[in-house]
């Protein structure tokens, strides 16, 4: 045989044993997305407050509670999909998680708190020894 067809051949074997593959890994999979994943504060260590908007999927109904870091903030009973809104306040970056009623992480994502003001200060120009 030559080249062009170990390559044909090569090609059909890797898109048919890829095909069951990715089924599989698709089966029970729970989707979580929540937006914004930063929150904006004035100084590092201020508490900030706002609304998410929280969305996730799981290919068959589920029993899931949604937590921020121990706190469990609301829970869902044999729900395929949301879309909600929540209000949350914290301090410092936090990991969401999506756990079902065996305390099984099904997903996790994790929101940023940035400062606008650097605690940082400005750089001199200047030496303290510059004649000039």
């Amino acid at each position: 045989m030559n080249f062009k067809a170990y390559f044909v051949v090569a090609l059909v074997l890797v898109i048919n044993l890829t095909k069951p593959l990715a089924a599989g890994t698709n089966s029970g999979q729970t989707l979580l997305e929540i937006k914004p994943v930063t929150c904006i504060v004035r100084q590092m260590g201020e508490l900030c407050q706002m609304t998410i908007k929280l969305h996730w999927f799981s290919s068959s109904a589920i029993d899931a509670c949604l937590y921020q870091e121990q706190l469990k903030l609301r829970c869902w009973q044999t729900k395929q999909q949301i879309n909600e809104q929540l209000d949350i306040s914290l301090q410092k970056n936090m990991n969401f998680r999506l756990i079902d009623s065996k305390n099984v992480v099904l997903a996790q994502q994790l929101i940023n708190v940035n400062a606008a003001v650097s605690r940082q200060y400005r750089r001199k120009l200047k030496t303290d020894w510059s004649i000039f």
